[in-house]
């Protein structure tokens, strides 16, 4: 009996020992999983955070919320994003439209995603050059946010004032003649109307105004802290 006693010693030592082992191994993985878990979360929310800062009301790149100019993502690099949005130094970063990347700083390997839709804006230029024929008013076919007015009134013609719905966006009593930048309200369709003593025909005025186009996109940004 007691010979059979010391010879379980040792096994019951190995086993305190592989049981021991397990446990801290259990302990170890169940802490690294925490971790990971917290980190994933934590990359999801700056990620998140990121994305509306970039198509907030105001943002450097929109001209409205979630609606991105596309002249300017071009001004978007791995300096905006830590400097203009607030990305940790540590952090790496990539921003893609459409799959297209946009900027990266650093390289993400795993980190998270967010995609949300938005609207990209693209301005064109467009010239239009009244008749007035019994009326000097035009009023342009497309909304737009500003207007360039060249005015050449013939000799004997004085253009005083320029209004857009109503409003004086041009004056000179002494007369216009030349071009000018007016900026209008993007939100209502513009009527211009031109206060003149004299004829204006054909070629007195050129508008060139600058109508937006919108098209549906997915932005993703993905941040790995």
């Amino acid at each position: 009996m007691a010979r059979r006693a010391q010879t379980s010693l040792p096994g019951l030592g190995v086993a305190f020992l592989l049981l021991t082992a397990a446990v801290f191994v259990g302990l170890v993985a169940a802490e690294g999983s925490l971790s990971s878990t917290d980190r994933a979360a934590l990359d999801r929310q700056a990620a998140v955070g990121l994305s509306e800062r970039l198509t907030a009301d105001h943002a450097p790149l929109t001209t409205r919320p979630n609606v991105l100019n596309e002249s300017r993502l071009v001004g978007l690099d791995a300096a905006a994003l830590r400097s203009t949005y607030g990305l940790a130094d540590d952090a790496a970063v990539r921003v893609r439209l459409d799959g297209r990347t946009l900027a990266a700083a650093g390289s993400p390997r795993e980190g998270r995603t967010v995609r949300r839709v938005v609207l990209v804006e693209t301005r064109q230029r467009r010239t239009l050059t009244p008749e007035f024929t019994g009326s000097r008013r035009v009023t342009l076919p497309r909304r737009t946010d500003r207007v360039l007015v060249t005015l050449a009134p013939p000799p004997g013609t004085t253009v005083s004032e320029v209004r857009a719905n109503g409003r004086v966006v041009l004056r000179d009593p002494g007369g216009l003649d030349g071009t000018y930048d007016a900026a209008v309200s993007p939100y209502e369709t513009v009527t211009l109307r031109f206060e003149a003593t004299g004829a204006l025909d054909r070629g007195s005025v050129r508008v060139v105004y600058f109508p937006e186009r919108t098209r549906p996109a997915e932005l993703e940004v993905t941040v790995d802290g």
